[in-house]
């Protein structure tokens, strides 16, 4: 485990954590204690703004010594910062020493760096304030000035938003990456309310040639920035004399090499060249070009560096075709118009160092320019680094690999380029830490799991989340359990762009996620052909889903579209809470039942959780072959649309309240079913569940329409069923409030409102039945419309109730008639009740004239 990932964050500004033990080198740069506790920040930090800034951290005991620039540090606590001291002389004594911070703040808080200095370590925290300021999108198309490599450069940029809600936001600075020595800078200022743009000053000096990439934050939204950068002033691409170049042909290369006297040796046998360089002040350039029908590049560098691929081919068949044995940082610049392919053996050499891939690397590995890479990987992965791999530019393309296509140890980051590739193992995997993707374009075709953070270990200071900020993004899985998406922790998609998810493998899932999920914006499609089966070791049946969270899942905007094919396949099966507040979701779940014992099946269910289910917000399709919207605990429906229109019980729980919204539900079975579960269709005794209607319209159809194997509440709203049994209620129906008008055929379990209903209403029973064709229509003595309906088929038996019916009133009831102009609030198939239009008995027949009683509200009518 690397030092980084087994600090402690700390949890206040300024809680300072000192080693005065630590050992010191007496010819080195040394110090006798730092303090972080005193540090200041050259710019404040606020969530979710990109953010640049240097911190000035004071030191005692300082011996004079030369200290380098160090490796980047991550924050822990809020995340998304790293800190990287710069090189400087120490003062005889007292002094500062500065660190730069970059990167964009995830959240509110303290960030945390563990960071070293002279033999001495301490915790510094950056306090990072909460936004006041958001919007809605940020549009990344302008593009600015190109620059020249080594030439001081301004210029500005200028970027619009929507959805600026006026607030404040503070000044915001991001550096460049891939070329370095750039930063972007908006002043602090105020946003529009709605549309409005951000200028942007760029300025700095680019260190080389290609590049560099701003990643923008502001408001809570985040874009990418390409500003290209020129060899030289003539635009020419002859490499700088610091350069070393080394160009293959066949079995054997020529090197040319600059810095032969300032550590940096190199060795070649054949066309395997290994560079061994004990620089640590310049981050040089090691320029490849050529064909290497049987050679490799081997590196190791105490320093950081920079691999530049310039139309290099390299195939070893006995090992990696590049080995980084480093832990720093390397650069690989895949440069325009080039197209370069690295092959791999099948077998490598026995060696004592790792060489897990393709490109393997010891350390970091950040991918930038528009050339094409090709990697070919006949033993194990493709790309692999023991620390995180970035891909901020560049096209990618993983031909095949034995196992993972990309394997980071840390996490693996993409803010650009074009990432294609075929694996039989995982697609993208980092196996202990997080996958973060910001844009650029993904194609992933895998046996195994696509996207992955794995991570299952006991260090607290690991989350294996995956976050997609932005992308286009196409998974394509085959294998058994096989995840297009996967995490051990949360997944959240924020992002404009579509994801679209293809599984086929027995018990896969679209998105499996240990901790929560969350949607906010974008098109996530998700195609499942598999199929469940039975897990012999687990002893348990693994069922495939569109989407499965551990935790809670919330879906606060965006699309969603689930389509399950295969047997026992689930939409979406949540052990925690499910949320929506808004976009839509569309679920298809038409798998046949699995069975694999009397007491073991799976069934194909639109939408399952075991914790509450709360509907806030948004749109709910739902066509499934068993239930459609099923909880564990409750069904609350604040507003929103739910619309099942294919299921055998359609909405079940055991308490459902419907308080808004629209909810339309239609099923083989029950429409809507409470019960605490003990049997299919619940017992004859009132089980304590409950269904209360407050508000909204619900409309409902099934065997039974509404089957409530407790009690059954409407204070509020539009109820209205149909089915062979209208309303079968255990316990008590109890109406004080809202419209119901249920109607059905079967009289067997149908019961009549309780007498501690306080609302008047009337409970009908007719020898001859209403035809399906035609409707029922009552109203007052005066005419005046209360309730005309057509039910789904012939009834005879009606629940009918209003806050305009009264006690000792004449009313009449008709059946037939016509009904023209208003509005029709019903089944897509045509049954419902019509409002606000005009009723003609013409043709129709007064089946009763009955006067309401004058002291109980609930009327037993028979006629």
């Amino acid at each position: 485990m690397k030092f980084s990932k087994t600090l402690l964050s700390l949890a206040l500004l300024g809680t300072l954590s000192c080693n005065e033990n630590a050992s010191i080198d007496p010819e080195g740069a040394t110090i006798t204690s730092i303090a972080c506790s005193n540090a200041t920040f050259s710019v404040p930090a606020t969530s979710g703004a990109s953010y640049t800034a240097t911190a000035s951290v004071p030191y005692t005991g300082g011996n004079g010594g030369d200290y380098t620039s160090d490796d980047a540090v991550a924050s822990s606590g809020v995340l998304g910062l790293t800190a990287t001291l710069q090189a400087g002389t120490l003062a005889e004594g007292s002094g500062t020493a500065n660190f730069i911070i970059t990167g964009t703040p995830t959240t509110s808080g303290t960030a945390s760096f563990a960071i070293a200095l002279g033999g001495q370590t301490c915790t510094l925290a950056l306090p990072v304030a909460v936004s006041k300021s958001s919007i809605s999108s940020l549009v990344c198309v302008a593009t600015p000035a190109n620059g020249t490599s080594g030439t001081a450069y301004t210029g500005t940029l200028t970027m619009n938003y929507t959805g600026g809600n006026g607030g404040v936001y503070d000044v915001s600075t991001a550096s460049s990456i891939g070329v370095e020595g750039l930063t972007a800078t908006v002043a602090a200022g105020t946003l529009s309310n709605g549309a409005g743009s951000l200028v942007y000053n760029i300025s700095g000096t680019p260190s080389s040639a290609g590049n560099a990439i701003f990643n923008l934050s502001l408001g809570g939204q985040s874009c990418t920035v390409s500003l290209i950068v020129a060899a030289t002033a003539s635009g020419t691409a002859t490499p700088a004399k610091d350069t070393v170049v080394i160009n293959y042909s066949g079995v054997s290369a020529a090197i040319s090499n600059p810095y032969q006297s300032d550590g940096v040796s190199i060795t070649l046998s054949g066309a395997d060249v290994t560079v061994k360089s004990t620089n640590v002040s310049k981050e040089i350039v090691y320029l490849l070009s050529g064909n290497a029908t049987k050679g490799s590049f081997k590196l190791y560098s105490e320093y950081r560096y920079n691999i530049t691929m310039k139309g290099v081919n390299i195939t070893n068949s006995i090992g990696p075709a590049v080995n980084i044995q480093s832990t720093k940082k390397g650069t690989i610049n895949v440069l325009a118009g080039t197209t370069n392919n690295l092959v791999d053996g099948v077998t490598y050499s026995t060696s004592t160092e790792d060489q897990k891939g393709t490109f393997f690397s010891e350390g970091q590995l950040n991918f930038m320019g528009t050339g094409t890479l090709n990697v070919t990987g006949n033993n194990k992965h493709g790309i692999v680094a023991d620390d995180y791999i970035a891909i901020s530019e560049a096209k990618i393309i993983i031909k095949s690999a034995i196992k993972d296509g990309i394997h980071a140890n840390d996490y693996f980051l993409m803010d650009n380029g074009n990432l294609s590739l075929t694996s039989s193992g995982d697609g993208i995997v980092a196996e202990e830490g997080y996958v973060a993707i910001n844009g650029g374009t993904i194609n992933i075709n895998s046996v195994d799991d696509g996207i992955s953070a794995p991570y299952e270990g006991t260090d607290a200071s690991i989350t294996p989340y995956v976050l997609i900020k932005g992308g286009k993004i196409t998974v394509n899985t085959s294998g058994e359990k096989g995840n297009a998406l996967k995490s051990q922790s949360y997944t959240t998609i924020i992002t404009i762009d579509a994801i679209n998810l293809n599984v086929s493998g027995k018990g896969a899932k679209g998105i499996k996620t240990g901790g929560d999920f969350t949607l906010n914006a974008g098109t996530v499609k998700i195609t499942n052909s598999g199929v469940a089966y039975y897990n012999t070791t687990d002893a348990d049946i693994v069922a495939p889903a569109g989407i499965n969270c551990d935790k809670n899942l919330k879906i606060n905007g965006g699309d969603v579209s689930i389509t399950c094919t295969g047997q026992g396949g689930k939409g979406i099966n949540v052990d925690g809470t499910a949320t929506l507040g808004g976009g839509a979701t569309n679920i298809t779940a038409s798998g046949a039942k699995f069975t694999y014992s009397s007491t073991q099946t799976s069934e194909a269910k639109g939408f399952k959780s075991d914790g509450a289910f709360v509907m806030n917000n948004g749109e709910l399709n739902i066509s499934a072959t068993d239930d459609g919207l099923k909880s564990g605990t409750s069904v609350t429906v604040n507003n929103g649309t739910i619309n099942v229109t294919k299921s055998y019980e359609g909405m079940e729980s055991i308490f459902i309240n419907i308080n808004g919204g629209v909810t339309n539900l239609t099923a083989s079975n029950d429409g809507i079913n409470t019960s605490y579960g003990t049997v299919s269709g619940g017992t004859e005794s009132n089980d304590g569940s409950s269904l209360t209607i407050g508000g909204g319209v619900l409309i409902v159809t099934g065997s039974d329409g509404v089957d409530v194997n407790g009690n059954f509440f409407i204070k509020g709203g539009t109820t209205i069923v149909s089915g062979n049994e209208g309303i079968d209620i255990n316990g008590n129906f109890i109406i004080s409030g809202g419209t119901i008008i249920s109607s059905g055929p079967n009289s067997n379990m149908t019961k009549s409102m309780s007498t501690s209903s306080t609302q008047v209403s009337m409970f009908i029973k007719s020898t001859s039945s209403l035809a399906a064709t035609s409707l029922i229509h009552i109203e007052d003595a005066s005419g005046k419309d209360l309730v005309t309906c057509k039910p789904r088929s012939a009834a005879a038996i009606f629940h009918f109730s209003s806050p305009s019916l009264a006690k000792n009133t004449s009313y009449k009831i008709y059946y037939g008639g016509t009904y023209t102009g208003g509005s029709f609030v019903g089944n897509s198939s045509g049954w419902g009740l019509y409002t606000g239009g005009s009723y003609s008995n013409t043709g129709a027949t007064l089946k009763s004239s009955p006067t309401t009683s004058s002291s109980a509200a609930v009327n037993a009518l028979t006629f």
